[in-house]
C-alpha cells in the first residue's frame, strides 16, 4: 500500500470514528432527556410553575421582605434559567446551597452545577433572615415540557461538616434545550 493510500485510509478511518462519536453523543442526550418526556403530573400535590421573571422593583422588594421561616422562591424558566431567592437565618458558619429532585422518580437534577451555581458562603451570623442567590440552568428535560420537582434548601456547617435541609419547596419546570 503506498504512503498516499495509507494517509486517505487513516483519514477516513479517523473522520468514521468523529461521526460515530458525534452521532452516540446524540443518541445518548436522547436516551436521557426522553425519561424527562410525558412524566404524569400527580394529581394529589400542589405544584406551581416559577414566575418568569420579576421586575427591578420586586427584586429589590424581596430584600424587604419579612421572613419567619427558611424559605425559596424560583423564577424563570428552561429558556432562560432559574433564579433562587433563598432566606436562611444564619446562626453558624458554612454555606447554603439548592439540591433538586425529579418527584415521581426521586432523581437528582444537575446536581454538580446547582450546587456550584446556589452555594452562598456564612461568614456573617444574623438574628433575623438574609437573603441569598443563585442562578442555574436545569439540564434535564426540555422547553415547555413540565415535570414536577422538589426544590431543597440546605445548610452544610463550616465546623462539623453535618448537612441540614432547612426547606423544599414543590414547582412544575422546565428544562434547558441544548
Amino acid at each position: 500500500m503506498s504512503i498516499a493510500k495509507k494517509i486517505k485510509f487513516g483519514v477516513l478511518t479517523l473522520f468514521g470514528f468523529f461521526v460515530c462519536w458525534i452521532l452516540s453523543v446524540f443518541l445518548i442526550e436522547d436516551y436521557k432527556e426522553a425519561k424527562f418526556h410525558n412524566i404524569e403530573i400527580p394529581t394529589n400535590l400542589k405544584f406551581e410553575k416559577p414566575i418568569e421573571f420579576l421586575t427591578y422593583r420586586q427584586i429589590d422588594s424581596l430584600k424587604n421582605t419579612e421572613i419567619n421561616e427558611a424559605k425559596i422562591l424560583l423564577i424563570g424558566s428552561g429558556y432562560s434559567g432559574y433564579s433562587f431567592y433563598m432566606w436562611h437565618q444564619p446562626t453558624e458558619k458554612g454555606e447554603i446551597y439548592i439540591k433538586v429532585f425529579e418527584l415521581t422518580q426521586n432523581i437528582q437534577l444537575s446536581e454538580l452545577d446547582l450546587r456550584k451555581r446556589t452555594t452562598n458562603k456564612i461568614s456573617e451570623l444574623s438574628n433575623g433572615y438574609k437573603l441569598y442567590k443563585g442562578k442555574t440552568v436545569i439540564g434535564e428535560g426540555t422547553f415547555e415540557n413540565y415535570y414536577p420537582t422538589r426544590f431543597e434548601l440546605w445548610f452544610k456547617s463550616k465546623n462539623s461538616r453535618i448537612e441540614n435541609k432547612l426547606a423544599e419547596k414543590k414547582y412544575l419546570i422546565d428544562g434547558w434545550d441544548r
